[in-house]
């Protein structure tokens, strides 16, 4: 991803978060905090003044789709041109920046209180792409044979340590509710697997560029 795509993506995403903020300062301030507090929307009428914060949101899911898409299609490419080149992709490391977005899963505590939704949970996962910014330390380098013994070991790291996690997350939630609720332990189940998949995407990257770095403090010490 180009330097100046890098700024416009990691810009909306700022924008979108001042959206949501702005409106809901804006609906607390003139609108009787509507859709911001616990309301009944069985009897829920439209109004106009309920637009900033329906607009907010709307394009804040709408950034985060077409940021899926659009890396799902770089990632494509960008292995393709791998397997040409033998070279890791050329990753801007400001790209990490897009870890902030995780952040946006904290919402899921005030749209679950609202509204009942549990989606906005699943935005902790953008958490993982703070492992861009040690992929961004290493694109650009030859994929010998010490390269990919150490990605191996990485990636093989990474799936005992997600692994662990899920396993252990199950056996304690399966044990019945949570609090004594069932929808506390699916709310639960949905943000320890977010944050899992997060780790799962982050770790490859900061394990290797560990490893890495320590072989060449070795190599660097003899």
């Amino acid at each position: 991803m180009k330097k100046n795509q890098v700024k416009i993506w990691v810009g909306c995403g700022i924008f979108c978060i001042a959206a949501v903020l702005l409106s809901v300062w804006y609906a607390v301030t003139f609108n009787d905090s509507r859709l911001v507090t616990p309301m009944d929307f069985g009897s829920y009428s439209f109004n106009t003044k309920d637009l900033p914060m329906i607009l907010s949101i709307s394009l804040t899911c709408v950034y985060a789709l077409a940021l899926f898409i659009h890396l799902f299609i770089s990632v494509g490419k960008s292995k393709k041109n791998v397997a040409k080149t033998n070279m890791t992709r050329k990753v801007n490391p400001k790209l990490g920046f897009l870890g902030l977005l995780g952040f946006l899963g904290l919402a899921g505590f005030w749209t679950y209180s609202a509204t009942g939704a549990v989606f906005p949970f699943v935005f902790f996962l953008f958490f993982g792409f703070f492992g861009f910014f040690y992929e961004g330390k290493m694109s650009g380098i030859f994929m010998d044979e010490r390269f990919r013994e150490n990605a191996a070991r990485a990636q093989l790291n990474t799936y005992k340590i997600t692994f662990s996690i899920t396993l252990i997350a199950l056996v304690i939630l399966c044990q019945g509710r949570l609090f004594g609720s069932l929808e506390y332990t699916l709310i639960a189940m949905i943000i320890v697997l977010s944050l899992t998949l997060a780790l799962g995407i982050f770790l490859p990257e900061y394990l290797l560029y560990r490893y890495d770095h320590d072989d060449q403090t070795e190599e660097g010490g003899e």
